[in-house]
């Protein structure tokens, strides 16, 4: 087939976007993706999340056959417009991998997320939303501070953990002002965390744990900023991932149902990730991640590995789903 790949190219980005940049400067998953579907005998071709793209996509169509949507950083470092690249491309009728614009603008914001998931009975954190920092708050301690709408850990530290009033209105303050956007606060539910990833047509993948037993005494056990992307830092190097998880029968069973609930919930296909915490055999799902990380040392690789996919077969499965859809 004829395949273009569309990713932003994150160099050029700004960096004064915020703080959280670091380690994310590179195209990785891009560039394997490009090597895979080369491999896989398709003609590649490549284009740049710009404001020349929809113009050059609509000259260009008749030969795209298929395109892999590799945006995941939004439009000029504005996440709120990540949806918006796809709804370009059904207005071209051009297919797609991924998600569709309802599914990523709703899992793109977590409160939206969970407001969906309680309403249906699917176990989540308490939450509750931040707009000023001044709200009374209803949830019981430890709690966790988040940006309402950022992926990959952005805006995730130490101290977003917070055990006491003080702690949190600073946090949730230091969030609104840094990011420009509502804090989302959750109840911290200190456990074992999951992630469960789903590829092609529902295929569900061997469960990943993430471990923090090196992590020093008196450090929260969270997967926060720099453990996924500052590879000199202590949180990088004993955040470790464990795929296949050790899960007994009934945890496991639970998880992946779980998993496949909020997909078909949030109507997300071709490769989806769902994350976890578990505490006392009850899981709670923290986020539903429809276009995850693809790189080759990213997890939703590392589960595909172990069910005994090679990156290329992975990628094939993404692509053949991808065609399917209407």
């Amino acid at each position: 087939m004829k395949v273009a790949v569309i990713f932003t190219k994150r160099e050029e980005m700004a960096e004064s976007y915020h703080e959280d940049w670091e380690g994310r400067d590179t195209n990785d998953d891009a560039e394997s993706v490009m090597k895979a579907l080369k491999e896989l005998g398709h003609e590649v071709k490549v284009y740049h999340v710009d404001l020349e793209l929809f113009e050059k996509l609509k000259k260009d169509k008749a030969d795209i056959d298929l395109i892999f949507n590799l945006c995941d950083d939004g439009f000029f470092s504005d996440p709120d417009l990540e949806p918006h690249v796809v709804a370009m491309l059904d207005i071209l009728e051009i297919p797609y991998t991924g998600g569709d614009y309802l599914t990523l603008a709703l899992t793109l914001n977590k409160a939206t997320v969970k407001k969906i998931l309680t309403y249906h009975k699917l176990p989540t954190p308490k939450f509750q939303i931040f707009e000023t920092g001044d709200e009374k708050f209803e949830l019981e301690f430890p709690l966790i501070v988040k940006p309402l709408q950022e992926d990959a850990s952005i805006g995730i530290k130490d101290d977003s953990v917070v055990y006491d009033e003080n702690k949190l209105r600073e946090r949730v303050k230091y969030v609104i002002k840094e990011y420009e956007q509502p804090a989302l606060v959750e109840q911290f539910i200190d456990g074992r965390e999951f992630n469960v990833g789903v590829l092609g047509d529902n295929e569900v993948l061997p469960i990943s744990e993430i471990t923090f037993d090196g992590l020093p005494e008196g450090k929260p056990k969270i997967v926060n900023y720099d453990a996924k992307w500052k590879e000199d830092s202590i949180d990088y190097k004993e955040t470790k991932r464990s795929c296949p998880a050790k899960v007994d029968d009934a945890l496991g069973e639970k998880l992946r149902e779980l998993a496949l609930k909020a997909g078909s919930l949030f109507e997300c296909t071709d490769y989806f990730r769902v994350d976890f915490r578990v505490k006392g055999n009850q899981p709670y799902i923290l986020e539903v991640n429809q276009n995850p990380d693809i790189s080759e040392d990213a997890g939703l690789f590392a589960m595909s590995q172990v069910k005994g996919y090679s990156y290329k077969e992975m990628i094939d499965k993404i692509i053949i789903n991808a065609m399917k859809k209407d």
